[in-house]
């Protein structure tokens, strides 16, 4: 007999252990079934993870087939199992079905009846009839939507029902602010809110909303287990594309697990799958452990298949009874408009940029996929992307407060090359034509009493154009900014900033990357074009960081504008292409045309967090195999 039982207390695991006259080929097979979740092991037991047990119950069926061996579940998997069958049935009996004017009435009724008094949009009402009839979902509505008080109006429903006691959010920091607020107006009856910042944070035993980041549930991830477990506890996941690696992830492995100790599981983000269809497995699995391979298509767990057309429309078709999205065009805002500004480099950055090329060109190889590779790519990305800005970068290395996903240190450089005498001349005789271009807009800003914002991946961008465009009392956010007040009182903070960018008359302009300003911000009732002085091949970063100046609440005349800086015949051409293949796969997967629209600029518009994913190696190397000094 092969017995099975899982356990939650810690890290989600089932016990594997065979007793008495075990078949040999039945104790193999189940072995090699669940060899990729094995943790421990010996002759007579193994322990895997939780989900990879319940992605592979079809072998189990097998072995009383083939051997004819008696199993044996455990009280709490047997429980599990149970629950897993009544989410099925919940699932298939929630398909279909529109939202009749008696469902909204009855919705208008139970949050009254909650204390819920922030009056909803017509298009959140309809949304959370629907989410509501899931066991568990997601919102997949774009930034703007009003995603937040969605959440805080299904956790009023839920908990009047007696479904769940209490709520727990993972969100990034620079979310926190928008929770606390949301949570005050949308409750007339005050909710007991805490930010968990450390395992030595004290949460109330009547605690309503527990607020965390990602970085906290892997680092504490006991203390915020034993919060979830020890009441019936609602987990919502924003921004949750931040998970998308899964399993393989730091961040994604914690939350994973978690997902064990909900009584109910949402997610919310605007941009659900920014690399492609696979980016949506780690959210199924999150919401209905051990039952996304009967979700979603064999298809979409092939990362590198993730914006084949036909994998995309097979799983767009699988998954959209399971989310709801409100896309742009139902927030009737206001057109966007794009300024593709592309030049070409003056003759020394130039120079600088064909030597790089020329220097890797030869040292990559598109068959060598190994981890060191990839890190190098990654690294020679990053030289590329600063080269084509401000190539002064590249003697300088990364800085602290950079995307990890950007860290690279600086250039090594031999004294038998040209890059070493190209970058001695460059400080002298050329300014960067990128800083200058950013310079006029804002100066013509300022003129006009009018705000920039401007977008860079690198922090020491940052530094250099916070001194370049001094006379502008520029405003700056990146990682290297603390969140919150520090031991001084003269710590500057992101909210302090964020606060004079949008108070002070004086300060036309705001320096920010997107790891640390792309989520969570309003800024549009202040500024109304952003410039991107560079762009990574992360297409949420792009994205979401549109919407800090294009959501709801603009007024119907506003025009705002989106100004790409692009080098010509450089990495950012390489770039811009996958931006665009990217938007478009998301665009399909959330059938949703508009995204395209406001995205990314029109074909007859302008002159013409990590910054690699592994599918997107081909097309640096292909920027290489195609680059040509001579008309670059």
């Amino acid at each position: 007999m092969i017995s099975f039982e899982l356990y939650r207390q810690d890290r989600p695991t089932v016990l594997v252990e065979r007793s008495g006259e075990t078949n040999p080929g039945a104790w193999a097979m189940i072995q090699e079934a669940l060899a990729r979740g094995a943790i421990s092991g010996s002759t007579d037991r193994t322990v895997v993870h939780a989900d990879v047990f319940l992605a592979e119950l079809d072998v189990l069926r097998a072995l009383r087939a083939i051997y004819a061996e008696s199993l044996d579940f455990g009280p709490t998997l047997r429980i599990h199992l149970q629950s897993m069958a009544a989410d099925r049935r919940a699932r298939e009996t929630a398909v279909g079905g529109g939202v009749e004017l008696q469902d909204l009435d009855d919705l208008d009724d139970e949050l009254r009846m909650a204390g819920f008094v922030r009056a909803l949009k017509p298009f959140q009402r309809e949304n959370l009839v629907r989410v509501l009839r899931l066991p568990h979902a997601a919102d997949f509505s774009v930034p703007g939507a009003g995603k937040t008080t969605s959440a805080l109006a299904s956790f009023a429903v839920l908990r009047g029902r007696g479904a769940v006691d209490r709520l727990m959010v993972v969100a990034p920091i620079a979310a926190f602010e928008a929770w606390k607020e949301e949570a005050g107006a949308c409750f007339g009856e005050a909710l007991d809110l805490v930010i968990f910042r450390g395992s030595d944070t004290f949460v109330p035993s009547g605690t309503d909303v527990l607020v965390s980041n990602y970085h906290r549930v892997a680092s504490d991830y006991d203390s915020i287990r034993r919060f979830v477990a020890s009441a019936r506890t609602q987990v919502v996941l924003d921004e949750a594309h931040r998970v998308k690696r899964g399993p393989e992830g730091v961040h994604g492995r914690a939350v994973l697990d978690l997902a064990y100790a909900a009584s109910r599981r949402d997610v919310l983000t605007g941009t659900p799958a920014p690399q492609g269809a696979h980016d949506l497995v780690a959210l199924v699995k999150f919401l209905y452990p051990g039952q996304d391979r009967r979700i979603l298509p064999q298809s979409a767990y092939h990362e590198s298949l993730g914006r084949d057309p036909r994998v995309l429309a097979d799983t767009q078709t699988a998954i959209r009874s399971y989310f709801v999205r409100t896309p742009k065009s139902a927030l009737r805002l206001p057109p966007t408009t794009f300024d593709v500004v592309a030049r070409d480099m003056p003759s020394i950055q130039s120079a600088i940029y064909d030597a790089l090329v020329g220097r890797y060109r030869s040292t990559l190889s598109l068959s060598d996929r190994s981890r060191h590779n990839m890190r190098r790519l990654g690294r020679i990305m990053m030289y590329l992307l600063e080269a084509a800005t401000n190539p002064m970068l590249l003697n300088s290395g990364s800085h602290s407060g950079d995307d990890p996903g950007f860290s690279h240190p600086p250039i090594e450089l031999s004294g038998d090359e040209t890059v070493p005498d190209l970058l001695a001349q460059y400080g002298r005789f050329e300014t960067p034509w990128k800083y200058e271009t950013v310079n006029s807009i804002v100066a013509d800003a300022a003129a006009n009493g009018e705000k920039v914002l401007v977008w860079t991946n690198f922090v020491r961008n940052i530094q250099a154009l916070s001194r370049y465009l001094r006379e502008y009392n520029p405003a700056i956010v990146h990682g290297g900014v603390p969140s919150q007040q520090g031991p001084s009182a003269d710590t500057v903070t992101r909210d302090m900033e964020f606060n004079r960018f949008r108070q002070d008359s004086s300060c036309s302009v705001l320096l920010a990357n997107p790891a640390a300003c792309g989520e969570g911000v309003s800024l549009h009732h202040w500024c109304h074009h952003a410039v991107y002085l560079d762009r990574s091949f992360n297409a949420s970063h792009f994205l979401q960081s549109q919407d800090r100046i294009h959501r709801l609440g603009l007024a119907a005349d506003t025009v705002t504008t989106f100004t790409l800086l692009i080098s010509r015949g450089t990495i950012d051409e390489t770039v811009d292409a996958r931006l665009i293949e990217k938007v478009e796969a998301l665009s399909t997967l959330m059938d949703d045309p508009g995204l395209v629209q406001v995205a990314l600029p029109s074909a007859d518009e302008g002159e013409d967090g990590t910054p690699v994913f592994e599918d997107d190696m081909t097309a640096v190397l292909a920027h290489f195999d195609g680059y040509d000094e001579s008309t670059a």
